[in-house]
């Protein structure tokens, strides 16, 4: 199983900076760069100072939008990106945040998701593009990047069986947001019914300090509609240390115990998601006494 961190957004970009030139001393196989309004720093400017410092771990874009970023835009800052880090680079797509998007005039159909990966993966290989969708219309369109990777592996981000459903017919696989049992089944059975070799799993658990902050962040999860139904039960039913047990972690062995069950439903990737940035030390140092196998 691989282990990647996902910079934390609240991060001011020369802490950042200074943060990732001690990065390939982690024991960290990935990390994540990901796209937020709210952030101290814009993703792919970002991304791409990650790709510059950070030598040995893989590079995770995302989750990123295809409605506030046009597919010929993603397509040709990855493909730049795949250059720039000898082709270490996977990303995320989704839906985003429907209030933002709003905000900004960029809400779009659900379509526009799989529209834009089925762009993308054609840019991305060279090919000119001539398609006509629900979201998208591409007339003629190339790109002179080439790529180090020939294949790209593309995530879904999914909170529903409904983004489940598109990440199984046009993804190389599904970015979910718990360690709940009733939802690693269903997204193992995604994995099971996959026609596609690559298809993998990645999952999301937070460090998130201090417990009133973490109790804060895990019962916003808990209002999430499609997210709780996808654990077979209704926002607000669960209790915070329930909620804390399937969302977080803050030890070591807690961290184990997660690990050794998200094998059990052919989890793939744990994403560790963080709110401090001094946090970053102490998850690495978490990490470094684990009994894992990388593959």
């Amino acid at each position: 199983m691989r282990i990647g961190v996902e910079l934390a957004i609240k991060t001011p970009i020369d802490l950042l900076i200074s943060q990732l030139e001690k990065y390939d001393s982690y024991p960290f196989n990935r990390i994540w760069v990901p796209d937020s309004s709210i952030s101290e720093w814009e993703i792919f400017t970002t991304a791409g100072i990650v790709a510059n410092i950070v030598k040995k771990a893989r590079i995770g874009i995302g989750v990123t939008s295809p409605y506030h970023r046009n597919p010929a835009t993603i397509a040709h800052a990855i493909a730049t990106l795949d250059n720039i880090s000898s082709g270490r680079i996977d990303f995320t797509i989704g839906r985003g945040s429907r209030p933002y998007l709003s905000s900004i005039d960029a809400v779009g159909t659900d379509e526009a998701v799989s529209e834009a990966i089925f762009i993308i993966k054609k840019l991305l290989n060279g090919e000119k593009v001539d398609y006509s969708g629900t979201s998208f219309n591409f007339k003629g369109v190339s790109q002179r990047v080439t790529t180090e990777q020939t294949q790209f592996q593309i995530y879904i981000a999914s909170m529903s069986e409904y983004w489940n459903d598109i990440g199984l017919e046009h993804s190389d696989g599904l970015h979910v947001y718990s360690a709940n049992t009733e939802l690693l089944s269903k997204v193992k059975s995604y994995k099971e019914r996959s026609s596609n070799p690559s298809f993998r799993l990645i999952t999301t658990l937070g460090y998130v300090e201090p417990p009133e902050v973490r109790e804060w962040w895990v019962s916003n999860f808990g209002k999430h509609y499609n997210l709780q139904k996808l654990s077979n039960r209704e926002p607000g039913e669960a209790s915070v240390s329930e909620l804390e047990s399937e969302l977080t972690f803050s030890d070591t062995q807690g961290l184990q115990d997660q690990i050794n069950k998200m094998k059990e439903y052919s989890i793939d990737e744990l994403m560790i998601a963080y709110r401090r940035p001094e946090d970053l030390e102490a998850i690495a140092s978490i990490v470094s006494k684990l009994d894992i196998e990388d593959n």
